[in-house]
């Protein structure tokens, strides 16, 4: 609602703050008046900018009961050189940044500046009123500026914040699916080699057998010396084969354990990863709106 506000407030001071003829009501009397706004502002701070300016001129009283302020007896120079009466009506809609200032100048006798009443003095007490509302819109807009370029900058931070977090999560992601994959890869292999040495097991256990059927007294000393020493050889390549079964096994359970704890790691990271990206959206909006919310009033 306040960067709406501001933006609409915008617009209008685009147009530059004026000063035109009304008739302004003063508790229960009405006279000719002069209106302007004072934008980006509110009331209370408006009424005691406008006591301060006319404090300056040292008025004989000046009393101010909510937002009527009455001054009596005070020489303005640019004005008159004899003393006037002031009154003004500084009020202010809710929800908006505009605060409406309705002044109007006495000289007595039911007399007020005004263009037809007072032609000569009526372009002095516009003007007056006109650098007066030009001149405190101008500070407050500088000040909003201030202010919302500070917020600007915290809520960027904010945002690269997040988008640095979720840039390690993302890395961290990256290196649990690495691990993944390099797990994977060696349990297959594994496996690969288990079913491999399975058939050369089966291959060694069937020589084993032919050999040993050549190791009887049928034959000859030579074929039985020979038939053994090919035996103990594939038996003993029997027993590596065997030993390495044991070896692959362990691979594929390290594996298995990697592959769990790295899913489990992913898993948890993928679900931080997906809320800090929900965090992340929610905050480029809210820098967007800043950011517009700045530029409507910088443009100003």
């Amino acid at each position: 609602m306040i960067v709406v506000a501001l933006v609409l407030s915008a617009a209008i001071y685009a147009q530059r703050v004026d000063v035109v003829e009304t008739t302004g009501v003063f508790g229960k009397a009405s006279y000719p008046s002069m209106a302007t706004k004072v934008m980006f502002s509110d009331a209370k701070t408006v009424i005691k900018e406008f006591t301060n300016m006319m404090k300056g001129y040292n008025p004989e009283t000046l009393t101010a009961k909510k937002n009527l302020i009455t001054i009596d007896n005070v020489i303005i120079p640019a004005l008159s050189e004899n003393p006037i009466d002031v009154f003004a009506n500084i009020s202010q809609s809710k929800g908006s940044t505009d605060v409406n200032v309705v002044v109007a100048f006495s000289l007595g006798a039911n007399a007020f500046i005004t263009s037809s009443q007072a032609p000569a003095l009526y372009p002095t007490a516009s003007n007056m009123l006109k650098v007066f509302a030009n001149d405190l819109t101008a500070k407050n807009r500088d000040a909003i500026l201030a202010k919302l370029g500070k917020e600007v900058s915290k809520e960027e931070k904010k945002l690269a914040s997040s988008e640095k977090k979720a840039a390690g999560y993302q890395k961290s992601i990256d290196g649990y699916q690495k691990n993944l994959d390099k797990a994977e890869q060696k349990k297959k292999e594994a496996n690969d080699n288990i079913q491999s040495t399975n058939s050369k097991i089966e291959t060694s256990e069937q020589l084993i057998k032919e050999y040993a059927r050549d190791i009887n007294p049928e034959n000859s000393g030579d074929v039985i010396e020979k038939a053994s020493k090919a035996r103990d050889k594939e038996t003993k390549k029997l027993e590596s084969y065997k030993k390495s079964l044991g070896g692959f096994q362990k691979t594929i359970d390290s594996s298995n354990k990697t592959i769990e704890k790295n899913t489990k790691s992913k898993t948890k990271t993928e679900s931080n990863l997906s809320s800090v990206n929900k965090n992340i959206e929610k905050q480029r909006e809210i820098v967007r709106a800043k950011r517009e919310a700045y530029k409507a009033v910088e443009n100003q």
